[in-house]
């Protein structure tokens, strides 16, 4: 968890804040859990246990053991950040501004028990229970866990990303749960991109459109979609409901930082969306800082020094407080390493905001800056620019070395990076390259400002130049990414495996040659062409491999493409350590009822 004292400084901050009306109209109905309890962080004896509620309440416990007679008492914290706005889907909100006009501050608290005492390779009963203020107890079903597995454990991971509120995540996740069976999954390795707003609960928790995020991955989703099947000239539709899969209740969650992790300026007058959309570099809120100084904080307080520059530039507040992650690097819980049985799993903070393409007047996006901000540097958005660096030299650099160079690391018999956004791809987010952005002033002959505009060099890709060759030279067997919403896998020079399973019915593309050119490339004579792909690796240097038992998806004329870029196939992978092999399934979601299917597999430790 984040650390206490930094917390404490989030939650003085939110004394001033105007107590919050009830999200839900719910007055007469039974106190219930917001979630089931999901597990976190095991280690070789003991598991924690984390739960989340609308109410404070007065106990709240872990019960578990095979005759299910041990109890351990939950530590609780209130969420900092959560918030509900004109845009939520929550409770009686289906429009825009029914009930919330404004940014809401909503109460939820979070537990979390720490289970001890367990035996590797045995699964234990568990529920979890919570009293009420006015000691209603209301309790989980029941569920098992484990501990850390121990090397040689046969396990199975679900690799997957980009959850992101998507239609179509809940019909995924049920997908895994049907093909793989309740309680069969030993981990999830989940590479970014959880839901879209962090700070908007409703999104984490109830969505009235039935998909946020912990509900898909604990089968209490309620996602109904439509799909049409053009099938021998007859054109038919369906419609399914999808309650996604009880998975993380059974297997730890493992998660990296992606864009939708990541919060913009604090600024309680402003909706979660905007408060998303406004991040700016840490650097510039530092510089504004010293400007400032005096006025925010004339006793010199290191205290209120950070807070500003973290309000003022971008913040993983709600993520680290609502996920328990290793905290063994200088990032704390944003990149971290662990053993877990046969695997070496490092997951890296790689990623950067995502802004606009667009070269309009208006567009604050990843190649420019608005006209009417031209001479306002508070309004610029600074390109995509990248959160935590990750260059040569940087310290998330120096602490991948480290980990690199571990015996662990060495001695593991499988061995994974995930990050949230990579090098190569197919897909449309590796345009433009994970370059810090070079910012280009243009000026008339005046010397007045005409243009903000941002460029970034292709070799200067941070995870192509500095990342990549390390962990190539290093033996990482498989690097596992998202961000771009499509299925492909490739392979190094080096044997290095690469797969972006992020495809959970949820389309952004696959750009290959004759197929489809990418949109987001800059086109203006004022921009180096030579700088960004419109199709292909954009380092020109791997193409994405057939599946290797058939392709799910052809292009216009008929020829099967080796990626999967479709709004009613839905895709997900897993990786059986026993055997190092990577199995892939499609569900067609335009059929529902028929079974998930097969696609691809192949192994990573040859």
């Amino acid at each position: 968890m984040i650390n206490r004292i930094f917390r404490l400084v989030v939650l003085a901050g939110l004394l001033m804040m105007s107590v919050t009306a009830p999200v839900m109209s719910q007055e007469a109905a039974a106190p219930s859990l917001l979630t089931d309890p999901f597990l976190q962080l095991p280690s070789a004896d003991s598991v924690h246990v984390v739960w989340f509620t609308e109410w404070e309440g007065t106990r709240h416990t872990v019960t578990y053991g095979a005759a299910l007679d041990q109890v351990v008492e939950a530590e609780t914290m209130k969420l900092s950040r959560m918030a509900e706005d004109e845009a939520s889907r929550v409770g009686a909100q289906t429009e825009n501004g029914q009930v919330y006009r404004s940014w809401t501050p909503r109460d939820i608290w979070r537990h979390e028990a720490v289970v001890t005492g367990l035996t590797q390779g045995e699964r234990t009963p568990y529920f979890v229970t919570s009293i009420t203020d006015d000691g209603t107890e209301v309790t989980s079903a029941e569920f098992t866990l484990a501990p850390l597995p121990a090397p040689g454990q046969p396990l199975r991971i679900l690799l997957t990303s980009d959850h992101q509120l998507m239609p179509n995540t809940p019909a995924n996740l049920q997908a895994v749960v049907e093909t793989m069976g309740i309680g069969t999954i030993d981990a999830v390795f989940l590479a970014g991109d959880l839901q879209n707003i962090p700070d908007r609960a409703s999104e984490w928790f109830d969505d009235n459109r039935g998909r946020a995020f912990f509900p898909g991955l604990q089968g209490r989703a309620a996602a109904t979609i439509e799909k049409t099947l053009e099938e021998n000239g007859i054109r038919s539709v369906t419609t399914a409901t999808y309650t996604g899969g009880p998975i993380i209740q059974y297997a730890p969650l493992f998660t990296a930082v992606g864009n939708h992790e990541v919060m913009g300026r604090f600024n309680r007058g402003t909706s979660t969306s905007a408060q998303y959309n406004d991040p700016q570099p840490r650097r510039v809120a530092e510089e504004r800082y010293e400007r400032l100084a005096e006025l925010i904080n004339p006793t010199n307080d290191p205290a209120i020094r950070e807070q500003w520059i973290i309000d003022n530039s971008w913040n993983t507040i709600t993520y680290e407080e609502l996920f328990t992650l290793p905290n063994n690097s200088p990032g704390r819980e944003t990149y971290y390493a662990i053993e877990y049985g046969d695997i070496y799993l490092i997951s890296l903070f790689s990623t950067r905001i995502w802004r606009t393409p667009g070269l309009g007047p208006n567009d604050r996006g990843k190649y420019r800056e608005p006209e009417q901000y031209l001479t306002n540097p508070d309004m610029w958005g600074y390109g995509d620019f990248i959160f935590e660096d990750l260059a040569e030299g940087s310290e998330q650099y120096n602490w991948l070395v480290e980990q690199l160079n571990s015996d662990a690391f060495k001695n593991a018999r499988i061995k994974i990076v995930m990050m949230h956004q990579g090098p190569h791809g197919v897909g449309d987010n590796y345009n433009p390259p994970m370059a810090h952005p070079v910012q280009i002033i243009d000026r008339d002959e005046a010397g007045n400002v005409i243009a903000v505009r941002y460029e970034y060099p292709l070799e200067d890709d941070i995870t192509f130049r500095d990342i990549f060759p390390l962990l190539e030279a290093a033996g990482v067997h498989l690097v596992h990414h998202g961000h771009s919403h499509v299925w492909f896998r490739m392979q190094t020079d080096s044997g290095m495996h690469i797969l972006e399973s992020s495809n959970v019915g949820n389309n952004y593309g696959c750009y290959l040659e004759g197929y489809r050119e990418r949109g987001n490339v800059p086109r203006d004579p004022r921009f180096n062409a030579a700088n960004y792909a419109p199709v292909g690796d954009p380092q020109g240097m791997y193409e994405p491999i057939m599946p290797s038992i058939f392709s799910p998806q052809s292009d216009n004329n008929g020829n099967p493409l080796p990626c999967i870029n479709s709004n009613d196939l839905s895709v997900f992978s897993v990786l059986f350590t026993d055997e190092g092999v990577i199995r892939s399934y499609v569900y067609d979601m335009r059929r529902p009822g028929t079974p998930a299917v097969l696609f691809d597999e192949f192994s990573i430790l040859n």
